[in-house]
This record gives C-alpha cells, sequence and structure tokens, in this order.
C-alpha cells in the first residue's frame, strides 16, 4: 500500500508550527541572556549609556536593529533599573530590554 502525498495545506500547517516552536525558542534564550529580564539587568555606571548599549543590541529574531519605543524606570537599592520597550525594525519583533545604572563609588 502506498502512502497519500501530504496535503498542501497540512505541509504549510506543519511548517508553520515548526517556526512558531523557532521563535519560542529564541525568546526564551533572549530572557535567559544578560538584560533579558528584570533578575538579570546589564549593569552600566552612566545612564548616557543605556540608549547606545539597547540600539547596538541586534534582534535575537533576525538580526536587525532595534528601535527604542518606551522606557521606564525605577529606583532600586543597587541603582536605577531601566526598562525599554523595543521592536525590530525588520520583523517588528517585540523585545524589552533591562538595566541598572549604578554609578561608580568613589574610593
Amino acid at each position: 500500500m502506498t502512502k497519500k502525498p501530504q496535503r498542501p495545506r497540512r505541509a504549510r500547517r506543519e511548517e508553520q508550527r515548526d517556526l512558531r516552536r523557532v521563535v519560542r525558542r529564541r525568546e526564551g534564550l533572549a530572557r535567559a541572556l544578560p538584560g533579558g529580564a528584570r533578575d538579570a539587568p546589564i549593569d552600566l555606571v552612566s545612564s548616557a549609556e543605556v540608549e547606545n548599549r539597547a540600539r547596538d543590541t541586534p534582534c535575537v529574531q533576525c538580526g536587525g536593529a532595534l528601535e527604542i519605543k518606551g522606557d521606564r524606570a525605577e529606583s532600586t537599592p543597587r541603582g536605577v533599573l531601566r526598562e525599554l520597550a523595543m521592536v525590530c525594525r525588520l520583523c517588528h519583533a517585540p523585545r524589552t530590554l533591562w538595566f541598572r545604572v549604578a554609578p561608580a563609588l568613589p574610593s
């Protein structure tokens, strides 16, 4: 008995499911990187560095440039915690980066 050829719609749906799995996996890996989560921010000495570092960070999905859409700051005992909401200019994937600005203490 021969196997029936796969229908085009089924093949498309399986491909889309595979792509969604890849996207979820990449997003999970990006959250594990420094700056990917609130409890693992990127530590900086000056607030002037935050936007430059954020713009230099590539999109985890396509490698494109990220654009800053908004930011929020919160004072903590260890410094100012900044959350930057960003979106990729190419694939429009959202991304949130976390930074902690803690000036160096004088010695």
